[in-house]
Formats: structure tokens, sequence, C-alpha cells
């Protein structure tokens, strides 16, 4: 299958002011699989200018809540809809593995994981914030006054999202601006561009006005020109931490407000009191998550040198039950990475660890079996140190740096925050009030806490807590919650009521 795309601007596709597109490839067979323009300055200046007449002459951000939330729930229910192609789209744009019984990241995480965020805000958009808090009404000379604080959106947004995980950012990010109220200039990645358009369309459908979402792909040009430009009031991204300097640099100019979410090199510290039975179960960790191109995975291993055998034992028989190949096998553990140019960067990066004296447990370099396709072994590194390149810079793959300690738990804690990022990490003991008292001194912004029992690691209660005479609904990815990291690592929160009050102003009114 093949997707083209022109621009979506002002609720339907037009034709772009340049013949030049951006070619995108499946990274898993190195095909092309569509296009889309690679817009000009008038071309994004058209997509502002529709997002700012539709904030500014309405009707959308004067909707009530309920409203709102009445439209975006059809929207997910359109979505649900068309999971076929949808999944189909995004294994092919991402290379994300399908899994068996749908548990793959395309669509756990990626498709269906995203489309129940969406339904969360429909069904809880009118409730999710206070709207209007009212103050107490006082006498005054001319009578009865009172006063008021309400919530109303912030204006024209600008998101802008990375290759990893397009499908589930674009909604993450776009959805509770416009629950908010705000419209929005969606600037997707030029690798992965394409699933936007599908969003944009099924918001129209829903009922979405022209305006209040529109589409510009493009490489940094088209970001530089909404970060800066005086008509857009939030700039929400996900990326890099050197973008978003770059971001906040353009944004200064207007005052406008950011919402950035950036690198991370998080740890997952092991206590000294863990058994080596877990240990040896610890593998690759989170590395092998989407080829490892997440921003909260735990890519360093904080390991009691005690330990280290059990370890050692435990990745080397992990390394041969792993599959790596075509994403569509339900078999396959490990896809590919997204673009040549993302996995020349982790032969590099791992070449600068072994060129420090780190030691290659296993993996560290291309499959032999697989002649397309953009694939890397996955990878441990051993005999890491903190100061180490591999050890402090974010290299979105997947490798695990391992780091030896003594044991303490002091010292657990300096390793783990001897880095200028802080977006998450994991703490794992035999003694849940030890983890916790770690990971309350850990500086990130999502801590897991686990707790090993007779050499398992236990999360939650059969059921995941959300049994019988509980009350509780199930969990949904990115409703609940505050994410958001510390450090170098970004500002603002995402996820839920935090992520929503982020699109929203608050204003004081007075009456007498």
């Amino acid at each position: 299958m093949t997707w083209d795309f022109d621009l979506f601007i002002d609720g339907k596709e037009v034709p772009a002011g340049t013949s030049d597109r951006i070619t995108v490839l499946n990274p898993a067979t190195e095909e092309v699989i569509g296009t889309v323009p690679d817009s000009t300055t008038g071309d994004v200046q058209r997509a502002i200018s529709a997002a700012r007449s539709a904030f500014d002459t309405g009707p959308w951000p004067w909707t009530t809540p309920a409203e709102r939330g009445r439209i975006i729930k059809r929207m997910a229910e359109i979505l649900t809809e068309r999971h076929p192609e949808l999944h189909e789209l995004i294994v092919s744009e991402t290379g994300a593995i399908a899994g068996g019984n749908n548990m793959g990241t395309a669509d756990f995480i990626q498709c269906a994981g995203a489309v129940d965020t969406v339904r969360w805000f429909g069904d809880n958009l009118h409730n999710a914030l206070e709207w209007v808090e009212m103050g107490v009404p006082v006498g005054g000379v001319n009578g009865i006054g009172g006063s008021a604080v309400v919530r109303e959106p912030a204006g024209v947004v600008a998101v802008i999202t990375p290759f990893n995980f397009p499908f589930q950012l674009n909604l993450f990010k776009l959805i509770p601006a416009i629950a908010a109220g705000c419209t929005v200039v969606l600037k997707p990645h030029p690798w992965t561009p394409l699933d936007a358009y599908e969003i944009a369309r099924a918001a129209s459908d829903a009922g979405v006005p022209p305006g209040v979402l529109n589409v510009v792909p493009g490489g940094a040009e088209v970001g530089d020109i909404l970060t800066s430009s005086p008509m857009v009031d939030v700039v929400t991204f996900t990326g890099s931490t050197q973008t978003g300097r770059r971001i906040m640099a353009n944004a200064a100019s207007t005052i406008k407000r950011v919402k950035l979410e950036l690198g991370g090199k998080s740890a997952r510290v092991v206590l000294g009191d863990v058994s080596e039975e877990y240990a040896a179960t610890i593998g690759f960790g989170d590395v092998l998550a989407h080829c490892g191109q997440a921003c909260v995975v735990q890519s360093r291993l904080l390991l009691p040198s005690r330990l280290r055998e059990a370890y050692v034992e435990g990745v080397k028989a992990a390394y041969r039950s792993i599959k790596i190949g075509d994403p569509r096998d339900e078999t396959t553990t490990l896809g590919p990475l997204i673009r040549a140019e993302q996995r020349d960067r982790v032969e590099k990066m791992v070449q600068s660890g072994v060129d420090d004296g780190a030691t290659v447990l296993v993996g560290g370099k291309r499959p032999h079996h697989l002649e397309r396709g953009y694939f890397y072994e996955p990878t441990v590194l051993m005999d890491a140190r903190s100061d180490m390149h591999v050890a402090q810079e974010e290299i979105f793959g997947p490798v695990l740096t391992v780091i030896e300690y003594d044991g303490d738990d002091t010292e657990a804690i300096r390793l783990a925050n001897d880095t200028v990022y802080g977006l998450a990490g994991g703490v794992v003991s035999a003694n849940t009030t030890r983890a916790f008292n770690v990971a309350r001194r850990i500086r990130s912004g999502y801590v897991t806490v686990q707790t090993e029992v007779n050499g398992t690691v236990t999360v939650a209660p059969p059921g995941g807590d959300q049994g019988p005479g509980w009350g509780r609904e199930p969990a949904v990815i990115g409703t609940s919650g505050a994410f958001g990291g510390f450090k170098q690592s970004g500002v603002g929160r995402e996820w839920g009521r935090y992520g929503l009050s982020e699109f929203t102003e608050l204003k004081s009114l007075t009456w007498s």
C-alpha cells in the first residue's frame, strides 16, 4: 500500500505551493510507501492563518467542554472503525512490531492504545477540570457583587512531533489542545508524516470545524516559522533537547508558552538487596521496546557488582530467544530503526563506548541475515562508567549501558542523578519502602517502583488492582498521572487533566 497526501488546511486537502515532495520509506524494507509536500513558507503561513481565524471567529473556542467532548468521542469511534487501515499504516511507517494478540507496540502503544486516550477525553472532558470556579457573593455600593475564575483556551497551538511514536504523540498533543478549545497547526516529523492526515480526516468527519486542525509537513524551517510566529500562542514539542533549546529561543521573541518533552538517559536502579534470580531475568530491560526508540526507556542499568555473573548469564540466555526481522511477523521481538542515519548514530555511539573502555557483551552489529531494512542487534555494554558518552547521552537504539556499583543506596542515587536529563527511571528492591525512598530522591518526572518477591517482581495484585469491588476503571496510557521531565528533559506536563490544563489560560472576572 502507498499513501500520498497534499496539505491539510482549513478542513480539507489543498495543493502545496511547491512540487517538491518528501518521500516516506518503510524502515523494514526501505521501500517507498508514500509522499507528502515539503511545505513552503507560504504554506505554513496559510495554515497558521486558518488556525488563527478559526480561533478568533469561532465557533470552536466558544463551545462547551461537553460539546467538544461529544465530537472528540465521535473522532475516537471513527479511528476505531478505521483500525485495520491505521494498523497497516503505522507498521509500514514506523516499523513497530505487530506482536501476538495485538500486544506489540503497533497496537498496544501506538494505535489502539492511543485511540483509547482520545475516547477518555471525550468521556471525561466536561469534568476533567474545574472550568468555572465561582467566588462567594459580596455586598457592594451597587448591590451584590461577585467573582469567578474561568479557564479559557490558550489560543493557536503549534504541535511538533517526532518519528518514534507519531500516531500516539500526535493524538497525545493535539487532542488535549482541541479539547481545551484551542486550534492547532500540526507539523509531523518528515520521516513519519502520513498518519497525521488520517487523524485530520477523522477529526473533520467527526465534526471538528474547518481550521481547528491543520497539517503542514516539512523540516526544521517549518518548525522555525511556527515557533517564532506572533500568531501562534503555544508550542508543544517532543524531541531532542538540542531542538528544544532552539524552540525556546524562537518562542522568546513573542513570549509564547512552550511545553517541551525532551531527551532522557533514564536509569533502572537495582538495589543491593535484590537476588541473583531476579538479576538473571533483567536481560535487555526496556531497550527492546520499539528498538529502543523511546525517550522513557531505562537505557542505563545500575547493577550491584555482586550480581554481575547472574546478570551476564541471564542476558546470554535472553539473547538466544530474540527474533529480529519483519514487524508483521507476530513472533518478531525486535524491529528496525527508523532510518539509516539513526542506525549510523547507534553504531557510532556503541563504538565510542568501546573506545572509552566498555565491552560488548552481546550484539553490537547489524544482523547478517537481513540485507534490507535498518536493523541493529540488541546490545549490552558492560564495564561502563558514568562519565562515558554512552552513559550520558541518549542513544535511541536497542543499547543498554550497564554501570556497576557497590550496592549502597546513596551511591545508586548519585549515579542515577549523574546526568543532565531527568525524564524517567525505575527502582527495584526486595523492600517496597526502601525502593520508594530511593525513587523519591531520583530527580526525574516519571519513576517506576517494583518489589521483588521470591525472585519475581510484583507490580500489582491479580487483576491489576482493577477487579470487582475496587471500583476502578482500567487504566489507559496517557490519561492518568503527569508525564514530563526535570532538568534538561523538558518543561510542562502531559497526560490527563494535567496535560489538558497546559492548553488553558486562567481569567479572573469580578462584577458589582
